[in-house]
């Protein structure tokens, strides 16, 4: 029998991972990079700043929709292709990690996945849920 959870318990959950982009004393941002893992981030080619008072909304049947995230209008860029991202709260500290593909991944890039220097990229929304029914 597979676990489940109420739809109360899904919303904590979320609602507990997201909260702790708000920690800290900058502001929260959505980084994407060439590569890495949790514990050994690969090199940023754009970082787009979320919203500084709360950087997700409250969650809804286990899933909170980020607030408003400001492009990356010059971007560092990287010959590489966008492999991962992170969301990192407001002392730069990564609280979620995830991958980047065209389609069918955890944040999917419309545009390509190689940024070059100087490239504005933008995120048109992003969602989070921590917990599946």
């Amino acid at each position: 029998m597979a676990v489940t959870h109420s739809t109360a318990a899904r919303n904590a959950a979320t609602n507990a991972v997201v909260d702790l982009l708000d920690v800290g004393t900058g502001t929260p941002s959505l980084v994407f990079r060439t590569s890495g893992t949790i514990g050994e981030l690969g090199d940023a080619v754009a970082t787009l700043a979320m919203d500084g008072t709360n950087a997700f909304g409250d969650s809804s049947n286990g899933t909170a929709t980020a607030a408003s995230i400001a492009s990356d209008t010059n971007a560092a860029g990287s010959a590489e292709a966008v492999a991962t991202a992170t969301l990192e709260d407001r002392d730069d500290t990564v609280v979620i990690h995830c991958a980047v593909a065209e389609s069918g991944s955890d944040i999917n890039m419309t545009n390509g996945l190689t940024v070059a220097n100087g490239d504005t990229v933008s995120c048109s929304s992003l969602t989070y849920t921590a917990l599946t029914a």
